[in-house]
């Protein structure tokens, strides 16, 4: 009897062998199933995005029709930063704090000295950290640069109106002798402006009390090509500095597989007709500043409509 029950427990055990073809098998499966769940993930995260832009994008769009047509500053410098005696927004303004007190329900506030991130938010890129940039943020090298995967936050004009936001305007910055180019809308004259007065004679209100300056829904003369808004956190183009790509460095290429030595990727962009798409950075990166190289069916500056 002890026989025949040895050789039954035998029977039903598994050689090692087996056990290891088994765990082969697993492991070719793993191997085959993980690139494709990741490839899902990153699918419905951009899909996730694309959606925020549309809602962020409707809400744009809610703003001007609130005043006259008239498209919402990027960014107001407080009066407390340049001394300038500035009336209009003493306290200063910032865009995605605005849409969230009146257009569009998002968390805001501050908790600590970071704003409110515990809930879900249209501000929130899904494929972005968990991390404000900071100055820091301006730093960055390349559109898939890990800073461009952080949040950008002003507590302006008070800091419970503060929004964690994974997204940019189309904006430049409005200062000094910048400003005469893109009033005559010969260089850089982008549909948003970051008001960035540094004197007495540069001041924000005498910019925001420009004609030449004004950014009305009337200046968007090819809605489905002209972009609105797009993944970034660096809230103005600029060139900065030798070591990096220049402007292209502000378009966060956040989504996709990286491209061009790990140096791009993909990023959603909104348009003013209310559609999103998404678009490779790699060719702006190559050209480095030169945002108007894809004039059929993607329009920075206002001149290249």
């Amino acid at each position: 009897m002890k026989s025949s029950s040895r050789r039954c427990q035998s029977a039903q055990a598994f050689t090692l062998v087996e056990l290891l073809v088994v765990i082969g098998i697993i492991a070719i499966l793993i191997g085959i199933l993980l690139p494709a769940l990741s490839k899902a993930r990153e699918q419905a995260q951009m899909t996730t995005c694309a959606s925020n832009l549309r809602q962020i994008a409707v809400a744009l769009i809610s703003y001007a029709m609130d005043n006259k047509g008239k498209l919402p500053p990027a960014v107001v410098n407080p009066a407390s930063m340049n001394s300038t005696g500035d009336t209009i927004y003493p306290n200063g303004f910032y865009w995605a704090n605005e849409l969230a007190r009146k257009h569009i329900q998002a968390p805001h506030g501050m908790q600590g000295s970071t704003p409110d991130i515990s809930g879900a938010s249209v501000f929130r890129c899904p494929s972005g950290f968990l991390e404000p940039i900071g100055f820091s943020g301006f730093s960055a090298n390349s559109p898939r640069d890990a800073q461009n995967q952080n949040y950008d936050f002003h507590p302006w004009p008070l800091p419970e109106d503060a929004v964690a936001c994974w997204y940019k305007l189309n904006s430049v910055t409005c200062e000094g002798g910048t400003v005469a180019g893109i009033r005559a809308g010969t260089s850089n004259d982008a549909p948003f402006l970051w008001y960035n007065g540094k004197s007495s004679s540069d001041n924000n209100d005498i910019k925001l009390k420009d004609s030449g300056l004004t950014r009305s829904l009337s200046r968007i003369k090819s809605s489905s090509r002209v972009v609105m808004a797009m993944d970034g956190n660096a809230y103005n183009w600029n060139d900065i500095g030798p070591a990096s790509t220049g402007q292209s460095a502000r378009i966060s290429g956040r989504h996709g597989k990286a491209t061009n030595n790990g140096l791009d990727g993909m990023f959603n962009c909104a348009f003013f007709d209310g559609h999103v798409a998404a678009y490779s950075t790699e060719p702006f990166t190559l050209n480095r500043n030169n945002l108007s190289i894809q004039k059929a069916d993607l329009v920075f500056w206002l001149h290249d409509q």
